[in-house]
């Protein structure tokens, strides 16, 4: 958000006649209208998505070294996350503390059949904690229940730090279009430009839908007016000569465990972890439009904020066998985690004419609620050990992305994740290598495959990309200390294909209410809106790819 003072109310709205880009009369049919810029205000598939994706070596520096491929292994603090029959394998006390320092960086590639269109990107460097725990061996003892184990864990389980910056030039379309198309039909079912005055209270508004909240601000900074038809039409010279599109995200997701693991005759593992997960989550984007010599305005600016918070409750389950001294068979499943979040939207936008400039923002900040589960997790592992020197573990995982369930159906969302979605699988190998009696060399990798529905993805629907393919590649080093003390390093880079997304967008469907709450108003309803546009018609389409550069610190000891 710009550093400014926002006096709404100050400047004068423009409602007089102004020259049309397109000022014919609405079509018959309804379209779908979305995009990163509009869809905004309200919570739609891509952050389900986004709060449903976690990874295996945002643990310990062990784990993380060996590609997170722990289905099979155990007696590392990262195991409460991954398998906690893994806690079963210890023969003492535990305790550590990871740190990591993360580079996220956000290539994003524009569509190329836009004369002048340039791909551009940018990157955040973060410091954080990703695994604090301490595991206490109950007994160790002879007899058929041999140990048990009780594990107090914090595990990282998601990153969104990253930064995206994308810049175009020669624009044939401008964000104005759709705001126009927005109000026409907006007008049709009723709506009269006196109730999008700041003194009219718009946002409180509620037959003015969440998705239409741009749309007012372009009326209020005279981006949109009135023609000479009755309708609505944006000014007069609305074709940027550039733009500039560009995001912040900031935040994480947190797993705060209590595990269980039990050692039956040293030929089979059990364990359970009940957790509790915190998201938060921060989005700052800003979006801007230069445009053309002669233009009744010099430029316009959109400015949005959105803060994502809430908690779930999640239970995990595993099992490891060892049918040989040397091999070791491992299984566990994730339940979904339940979430209640709450999301908190602001938007302001401006406009720069000879005369300087006008803002209005959304005055109240508006509240969306929703309850909705992730997506459940199978993991199997098989790992052995060689010469008593070396080990070689291999995971699968399926993640059951069709299976992620909205509770409140707010947005027209139920079912949408059977139909865009299949189960993901994803692939991890892990090696360690006892080099001398002090040092450990460790490497590992992952493979995820995608989890898109062929020709069911709808881009519009994807406000907030998330990770839809990749691959990670791992390498560390462990010391012993003496003393039961250790230190182990880790370093990890993953590359993932995100969801395309659009800046806006139309096609056809349709939208139906949200609930939402302002604050300070009281009031509550809502809804999301539909638009008008020429069917088909795809606007500035964007495919990013983000890289993850991470190096993990571990220090701990045994007692």
């Amino acid at each position: 958000m710009k550093t400014k003072v926002w006096l709404v109310g100050v400047a004068t709205m423009m409602v007089g006649v102004l020259t049309v880009g397109q000022s014919q009369a609405q079509d018959a049919g309804q379209l779908y209208i979305s995009g990163r810029v509009i869809g905004a205000p309200y919570f739609d598939d891509g952050l389900r998505l986004l709060f449903s994706q976690s990874d295996n070596t945002f643990g310990t520096s062990r784990s993380a070294a060996m590609g997170g491929a722990f289905a099979s292994l155990g007696a590392d603090l990262s195991s409460a996350s991954i398998n906690p029959a893994g806690l079963g394998m210890y023969q003492s006390s535990d305790w550590g503390i990871t740190a990591a320092l993360s580079i996220d960086g956000m290539r994003t590639s524009a569509d190329m059949m836009r004369p002048g269109a340039l791909a551009a990107g940018g990157s955040r460097t973060s410091f954080g904690l990703n695994n604090v725990g301490a595991a206490y061996n109950l007994f160790n003892r002879s007899g058929a229940l041999t140990s048990m184990t009780l594990g107090f864990t914090y595990n990282r389980a998601a990153n969104f730090n990253s930064r995206t910056r994308v810049e175009t030039f020669g624009e044939d379309s401008s964000i104005a279009d759709m705001f126009q198309h927005q109000l026409n039909l907006a007008a049709g079912d009723g709506l009269r430009p006196g109730a999008l005055n700041p003194s009219a209270n718009p946002f409180e508004n509620l037959g003015i839908y969440l998705d239409e909240w741009g749309a007012v601000l372009g009326y209020q900074t005279g981006l949109v007016g009135l023609n000479d038809e009755g309708g609505f039409g944006y000014f007069d010279g609305a074709l940027p000569s550039d733009s500039y599109f560009g995001s912040v995200t900031r935040g994480g997701i947190n797993e705060y465990g209590v595990s269980l693991g039990a050692n039956i005759s040293n030929y089979l593992y059990l364990g359970a972890t009940v957790g509790a997960t915190q998201i938060n989550y921060s989005e700052e984007t800003s979006y801007e439009e230069f445009y053309q010599t002669g233009a009744m305005f010099d430029m316009m600016w959109f400015d949005q904020t959105t803060i994502v918070s809430g908690s779930g409750v999640t239970a995990k389950f595993g099992l490891i066998a060892r049918p040989l001294p040397a091999l070791r068979i491992g299984v566990a499943y994730h339940l979904p985690t339940y979430y209640t979040l709450e999301k908190a939207y602001e938007g302001v936008m401006g406009s720069v004419d000879g005369q300087g400039e006008t803002s209005f923002d959304t005055g109240n900040t508006l509240r969306d609620q929703q309850r909705f589960s992730s997506a459940p997790r199978l993991l199997a592992g098989v790992s052995g050990i060689i010469a008593e020197r070396a080990i070689v573990a291999l995971d699968w995982e399926a993640t059951w992305y069709n299976k992620i369930s909205v509770r409140d159906d707010v947005v027209g969302s139920k079912g949408v994740s059977a139909q865009l979605y299949k189960p993901a699988h994803t692939f991890r190998a892990g090696f360690e290598f006892l080099a001398t009696d002090v040092v450990s060399l460790r490497a590992g990798g992952a493979y995820k495959m995608d989890f898109l529905r062929s020709g069911a993805f709808d881009p519009g629907r994807s406000d907030n990309p998330a990770a839809r393919d990749g691959f990670s590649v791992t390498a560390g080093v462990g010391f012993n200390l003496g003393l039961n003390g250790y230190f182990d390093v880790a370093y990890v880079y993953n590359r993932a294909r995100m969801t395309d997304y659009d800046f806006y967008f139309y096609d056809d469907g349709a939208h139906v209410a949200s609930q939402y709450d302002l604050v300070g108003s009281g009031g509550s309803g809502g809804g999301s809106g539909v638009g008008i546009g020429r069917d088909g018609e795809l606007l500035r389409s964007y495919t990013p790819v983000r890289r993850h550069h991470m190096i993990t610190f571990t220090l701990g000891s045994r007692f």
